[in-house]
């Protein structure tokens, strides 16, 4: 059996001290845009195994954005638990947008909500029109506010971004598949 030497156990030592005494760089957000989505009133399952589960089914609404507009239609709802002994509540919902040119954009949304009472949503966007393919890897984040009377809910979403100088080599060339190092890419195995 081969062990490390001495000077490899005290590098790896030292880096790994040093990745984990430095903060890495933050991501940015972008404004991606605003639904507005209205309710019908809850249908309530009742506490079963995982908890309270409520239905709110969506009765249409609209999106708009800088680089999206679109209306919800009477399609989809949010299926969430409730947690009756923390008193918070977990989105769990489907919805779809329509652009005016044709378009069909699956939305789904997950997230708790928080102590202050508004739902922090992870959201996916899933579409085959090429003019929205792009939204297929947007990563994004929701907060999430009922109206006052209850009957909708406004979802600001925002979009995530890369820090600069992270996924590229530094010359601006994208990484497939990559591992970064001391700014050099070490291809995985098998990965041309």
């Amino acid at each position: 059996m081969k062990f490390p030497s001495v000077n490899t156990v005290f590098l790896l030592g030292a880096l790994l001290q040093t990745v984990s005494s430095t903060t890495p760089p933050q991501p940015s957000l972008s404004y991606l845009g605003t639904a507005r989505i209205n309710l019908k009133p809850p249908i309530q399952l009742g506490v079963g195994p995982l908890g309270a589960r409520n239905i709110f089914p969506i009765n249409g609404g609209s999106f708009s954005g800088p680089n999206l507009t679109a209306t919800i239609p009477v399609f989809g709802g949010d299926w969430g638990l409730g947690d009756p002994t923390q008193g918070n509540f977990y989105v769990d919902a489907k919805y779809q947008l329509e652009t005016p040119d044709g378009a069909h954009i699956l939305v789904e949304a997950n997230g708790p909500q928080q102590p202050e009472g508004v739902v922090h949503t992870r959201n996916k966007f899933e579409t085959g029109h090429p003019d929205y393919y792009w939204l297929n890897n947007v990563v994004a984040i929701g907060i999430v506010q009922p109206t006052a009377d209850v009957t909708a809910i406004v979802i600001d979403l925002w979009r995530m971004h890369t820090p600069e100088g992270l996924g590229c080599g530094g010359n601006g060339t994208y990484i497939k598949r990559g591992v970064m190092q001391d700014s050099r890419v070490q291809h995985l195995p098998g990965v041309a």
